[in-house]
């Protein structure tokens, strides 16, 4: 047990109901950013884009927690960010609370701020300066007609008391806390006008240890008070196995895998899953678990691959299917590929049986499990365009 690990207070095993309707749905989600061409290239239609985020579905229920995790790069903030309407959408679409928010105009986008907040990563830069942080957690209360004058200000510190500050701190400035202060006022603020959904980037990555427990103690405490849903992005599979119900596991703008924490972190079933799970320090007295050590860089989200965009890093490298074929996200269960590896094959594996909502996105999941552990990928230049 890390000292994380430690320091995490243990599910109390109220699990909220699931509901039937997701609070929130993306379907084909798409953002894509303009690079910097000439003239020509435009007139010719020749203007290129970076795939940020890719065709990406999926679903947040009312009062979960979705982990997004995933290299630097990936797509996971600009997912969180789209998710939130802080971009628009390029492509696909949005529904909120069974409504379409695809498409909203500005006094539709700013009802919309009021049930989804965001937590930056560096609170810093997202606080302003030059405004005590009474003047920062009061001004949404204002812009959303919640308190004015006197129940605004009582309300200031009902919020610094619940994230830990003192009524007292109302008066200072950005500048005067550290960096895990700093970050409780970033959440005060996001839970000032009671959202549904907070998408919450990288909340505890510039942290300590310690203050990082702290932090994820207090946010699941705060998600039982307001029944509030999660989008946890992070790329720390340490920190999100301790707060999410269910993972995500981006590459590329891509979801490659995604379910239930317990199938992820037991039975994780595309290599990109297993590579970033077996990076994860453990101190552990059983044999050494196999390390995948990746070669290479990511591809270019501009150009990205015709097939699987892991195909040009795996070390599981089938052949031209990966190369040609991109992958759908299917259904682990059943799935000859599922199977674990042999006894004698030291890795992250399990026992576990996946469950039906657990999905990857891997063309080794309809051959058998004896056939891809018997398998030697080729080597990275030997591999097909």
């Amino acid at each position: 047990m890390n000292s994380l690990e430690s320091e995490i207070e243990p599910e109390t095993g109220t699990e909220t109901e699931t509901a039937a309707e997701p609070l929130l749905k993306a379907t084909d989600l798409q953002k894509y950013f303009e690079t910097e061409t000439g003239l020509t290239e435009r007139i010719l239609g020749n203007q290129q884009y970076v795939k940020a985020v890719d065709g990406v579905d999926l679903s947040i229920d009312r009062q979960e927690t979705v982990g997004v995790v995933g290299e630097s790069g990936c797509g996971k903030t600009t997912l969180g960010r789209t998710l939130s309407k802080l971009y628009e959408p390029t492509g696909g679409t949005i529904e909120f609370d069974g409504e379409d928010i695809t498409d909203l105009s500005s006094k539709e986008l700013r009802e919309l701020r009021s049930r989804i907040q965001v937590i930056f990563q560096d609170p810093l830069s997202s606080l302003n300066p030059r405004k005590t942080v009474g003047e920062i957690l009061g001004k949404p209360l204002e812009i959303h007609d919640i308190a004015t004058g006197e129940a605004k200000r009582e309300r200031v510190a009902e919020l610094l008391e619940e994230v830990g500050l003192q009524p007292s701190h109302a008066s200072r400035y950005p500048h005067e806390f550290s960096g895990g202060q700093r970050q409780r006022i970033g959440i005060a603020r996001a839970i000032s006008i009671e959202p549904d959904l907070i998408i919450a980037d990288e909340p505890v990555s510039a942290l300590d240890v310690s203050v990082q427990a702290q932090i994820i103690n207090m946010m699941k405490r705060l998600q039982r008070k307001y029944d509030l849903s999660y989008v946890f992005i992070a790329h720390d599979l340490s920190v999100v196995k301790h707060i999410s119900d269910r993972v995500m596991v981006m590459y590329l703008g891509n979801i490659v895998e995604q379910g239930p924490k317990d199938a992820i972190f037991n039975n994780p079933q595309h290599p990109y899953t297993r590579a970033l799970l077996s990076s994860i320090p453990t101190i552990d007295e059983t044999p050494e678990k196999r390390r995948t050590a990746l070669q290479g860089t990511p591809p270019s989200p501009i150009d990205p691959p015709s097939g699987c965009p892991f195909s040009t890093r795996c070390p599981e490298y089938i052949g031209p299917e990966c190369s040609d074929e991109h992958p759908e996200l299917e259904t682990v269960a059943d799935k000859p590929g599922s199977i674990d590896a042999p006894e004698d094959v030291p890795t992250i594996l399990e026992e576990y049986e996946s469950p039906e909502s657990h999905h990857a996105a891997c063309h080794w999941l309809e051959r058998s499990g004896d056939e891809r552990w018997s398998h030697e990928a080729p080597a990275i230049g030997e591999r097909g365009e």
